[in-house]
Order: C-alpha cells, then sequence, then structure tokens
C-alpha cells in the first residue's frame, strides 16, 4: 500500500547522492588524470569563480540544513501516514536534487577555473548529502512513526525495538 512512496523516498536519495558522487569522481578524474585542459581564464575571473563557487556551497549547505530543520518537525506533525509519506518524499526529492544541480555547477567551475578547492567544496557537499541519506531507521525518526506503522511500510527488514518482559 505505501510501497509506492518509500521506492520514491528510496530511489530519489539514490539518484540525487549517487549521482552526486559520479559527477564529483569524474571531475577529479579529469583533473588529475586528463592531460586536456579548458584554457586559462584571467587570474581576476579565476578568484571570482572561487568566491562564487565558495559562497554557493555555503549557501546550498546552510539552506540545506535549515530545510532539513524546518520541514522534519512539520512532518512529523502532519496527520496520516500517507501524508507523512508523501511530504517526505517531496522534501527528500526537492533537497537531493537541488543539491545535486549545487555540485553539478560546482564541478563545472572547477573544470573551467581549475580551482581545486571547488572540487574540496563539492565534496564536502556530498558528504552532507551522505549524512542526511534517509535510511529506514531515520524515516522513523523523522517522521515520528511507531513500530506497527513501521512494520507495515518495511515488512520484515524493520526491526523493531524489543522490549524486556520481567
Amino acid at each position: 500500500m505505501f510501497k509506492k512512496e518509500t521506492d520514491k523516498i528510496k530511489r530519489n536519495a539514490q539518484l540525487g547522492l549517487w549521482g552526486s558522487a559520479a559527477v564529483v569522481i569524474l571531475t577529479s578524474l579529469f583533473l588529475y588524470a586528463s592531460p586536456w585542459r579548458f584554457p586559462a581564464q584571467s587570474d581576476y575571473v579565476n578568484r571570482w569563480m572561487l568566491v562564487a563557487g565558495s559562497v554557493l556551497a555555503v549557501l546550498s549547505l546552510s539552506m540545506a540544513l535549515l530545510v532539513i530543520r524546518k520541514q522534519v518537525p512539520r512532518l512529523r506533525q502532519t496527520e496520516g501516514l500517507q501524508a507523512k509519506l508523501a511530504g517526505y518524499a517531496g522534501y527528500i526529492h526537492s533537497l537531493y536534487f537541488s543539491i545535486l544541480a549545487v555540485v553539478v555547477v560546482l564541478c563545472a567551475m572547477t573544470l573551467i577555473s581549475n580551482q581545486n578547492v571547488l572540487l574540496m567544496l563539492a565534496m564536502v557537499t556530498v558528504l552532507m548529502l551522505i549524512l542526511a541519506y534517509p535510511n529506514i531507521y531515520k524515516v522513523k525518526v523523522d517522521l515520528g512513526l511507531s513500530d506497527e506503522e513501521m512494520s507495515s511500510l518495511y515488512g520484515d527488514r524493520y526491526i523493531g525495538e524489543q522490549k524486556d518482559e520481567k
């Protein structure tokens, strides 16, 4: 019944995370293993690309952390499991794909300006996606779900809390 939403959450998170990681890996391979380079820009342009890329990375990470901080409690207070899952799927989609777009822009700026610092900032951005990855236990905590709701969502994959009976 809820398989569509849980699959959507998993698929969007995986596409955003692995897409971002692939772009960073391909960019680093091009920078360090390829004999080709883009024509050097002026020092002025390279410095401003470094500043713009740094500001973009900081603002995107700040935006992502703010969205996580504001959206998760709001989703937890939503009534109904279907509405919670639909809201969480939309939240994951927007977060992961916006960060993927930022990583692509940072990697493009890295290649054009030959500034390795921008590649490092792209890696930090991907690290944030890894830390925010929605596994089944993070979904439980983020949405405030009970063991029964988790069992209905994930079946045997969810291992509930063991209550000690004395």
